[in-house]
């Protein structure tokens, strides 16, 4: 497979599980309403009346109901409870359940992180635990999958399991008390250089405007100059998570965005006070998989000019969705109103409803035309033309174009990389090698101690050797080719199993070129993309 068809699939498979999975909703309006007597209403009656079979109707109607939507915009959408209630536990925060996050690469769930303070910390679970069994139900064997695991695990809060354990070849035994799991959106939080904090976010739930203020507080004694908001590959959450942290960024009384729809009157939101953070420098990453309450905030961010915006157009999900809840606790997902950005543009990109396809591929045609690669592939209408607050001009119609483009990164992509890649072979070695050398790993203080172990253990050679066990030979000019892509990326897995997501992002952002432009923008006190040359020399501690 050449590069360009890697890229090609990889971007198709990434847009259509984009567009699924992001977007904004307006939080605390689900309601209880079931369909009336309609045409769709009184089919389904008739079938569980008159039908000459007994049918699953309940199921008809699940079916349909998908269909329906389906014919009206891309991101109205039919939930099942299930996954419902899936998606509102990482929007709101926590779920009940034991605390730990588990690996099922051996036909047995072994544990890699426990949760600090959670229930499994409590109850004495450790790192490398293998868990046997949940109230003595088998989570052992190849059958098992991790959705089924997951349901032994979770429960009511204040519930006990017990748990049979595996540890360094002996029994043990613990009762563990289920209680709330945070799932923060704060992915990582740490000082990307002196004075420039960074924070990255993978979603928009209930937590995110405290999670960030947190995180703030927690490093404002390094000295924090500047902040860099990653919202990378993040597509969207609640709407009120994205305009109440906007308002951290805001004096008081800016419009940060407006609604408005058929049966949803026009709805205008404000900073309500001035932000605590109003007079930080700020730096936003987004990319093509940047959507939805990401582009609210970064939309926000740009029209007030309070904000430089780096790296790729973002995807162009303008819509917002509100819950409907049905009575078996299902949801319609169903699309109220249009947003626009303080400078009045609606940045939701064209769509056929009868096209999907269209819609999905959009993200892969941005790649053919060029458009991830060179700025000056970015398409722009000059109908959908629109100023900031100081005048400069922005476009509607299609995502946030970003005042400083950042083409992404291509190199050490080889047919023996993307082997390793599609065949999974990364994850599976850097938990295995992680696992069987925790002891030792254990001992690093830090990112570059055990940075240094793994080199003097020649860890990307033993991967090449495991490789080579799943029938995956080695091509030495290739490999040479990869070899940076290659330590970058499996340094950080492994990173990741001992100082958290942290340990990953300093490993895989160390070079990452949005985020050094980024750092350096807010040294050099350009993060205003409209300033005076007397307020840039006012910033704290920058110099121009």
């Amino acid at each position: 497979m050449t590069r360009r068809n890697f890229w090609r699939g990889m971007l198709l498979f990434l847009c259509a599980a984009a567009v699924y999975s992001l977007g904004h909703y307006v939080g605390g309006l689900s309601e209880r309403r079931s369909l009336r007597g309609g045409k769709l209403d009184r089919v389904m009656k008739l079938i569980r009346t008159a039908y000459v079979d007994t049918v699953d109707v309940d199921k008809l109607e699940s079916d349909a109901i998908p269909m329906v939507l389906s014919h009206l915009d891309p991101h109205s959408a039919y939930l099942s409870k299930e996954l419902n209630t899936s998606e509102v536990e990482k929007l709101d925060g926590s779920f009940s359940g034991i605390g730990v996050q588990f690996n099922t690469v051996l036909d047995t769930p072994v544990v890699v992180k426990v949760i600090p303070g959670g229930p499994s910390e409590r109850a004495g679970i450790q790192a490398g635990d293998r868990i046997l069994r949940a109230d003595g139900f088998p989570l052992f064997g190849e059958k098992l999958d991790s959705k089924e695991i997951i349901s032994k695990l979770k429960g009511p809060r204040k519930s006990v399991v017990k748990l049979d354990i595996l540890r360094e070849g002996k029994s043990v035994e613990a009762k563990v008390l289920r209680d709330d799991v945070p799932v923060p959106t704060v992915e990582a939080s740490y000082m990307a250089a002196p004075g420039v904090l960074f924070v990255k976010l993978n979603g928009w739930g209930l937590q995110t405007h405290g999670e960030v203020l947190t995180s703030y507080a927690k490093h404002k004694p390094e000295g924090v100059e500047g902040i860099v908001i990653d919202l990378r590959n993040n597509g969207g959450g609640y709407l009120e998570a994205a305009t109440s942290l906007s308002s951290e960024f805001l004096p008081k009384n800016k419009l940060i965005l407006y609604a408005d729809g058929n049966a949803f009157s026009r709805q205008d939101i404000r900073s309500t006070r001035d932000g605590l953070l109003k007079d930080v420098p700020l730096v936003v990453l987004l990319d093509e998989f940047s959507a939805s309450s990401s582009e609210i905030f970064a939309g926000a961010m740009q029209d007030h000019d309070r904000a430089l915006i780096v790296g790729r157009r973002s995807f162009g999900k303008g819509l917002v969705q509100r819950p409907f809840m049905l009575p078996d606790s299902s949801v319609v997902r169903l699309t109220v109103a249009r947003y626009y950005t303080p400078s009045g543009r609606c940045i939701q990109k064209q769509y056929d409803p009868e096209n999907y396809d269209g819609y999905v591929r959009d993200i892969q045609d941005r790649y053919l035309h060029g458009e991830l690669f060179n700025a000056d592939s970015i398409r722009f209408n000059d109908s959908l033309r629109y100023f900031t607050e100081g005048k400069r001009v922005v476009y509607g119609g299609g995502g946030i174009t970003p005042d400083v483009f950042v083409p992404r990164d291509s190199s050490g992509i080889t047919s023996y990389y993307i082997r390793l890649i599609d065949s999974e072979i990364l994850p599976k070695f850097a938990f295995l090698y992680a696992d069987g050398n925790r002891a030792m790993l254990s001992q690093a203080k830090n990112v570059e101690e055990l940075t240094a172990m793994l080199d003097a253990q020649g860890v990307l050679y033993k991967l090449t050797a495991f490789a080579q066990k799943e029938n995956i030979q080695m091509r030495t000019t290739l490999f040479k080719r990869s070899f940076e892509l290659l330590r970058t990326n499996l340094y950080a897995l492994i990173a990741d199993y001992f100082f958290d997501r942290e340990g990953l992002y300093l490993i895989m952002y160390e070079k990452d070129e949005a985020l050094s432009k980024a750092v350096d923008a807010i040294n050099e006190g350009k993060t205003y993309p409209v300033m005076s040359e007397d307020k840039r020399k006012a910033l704290p501690g920058k110099g121009v």
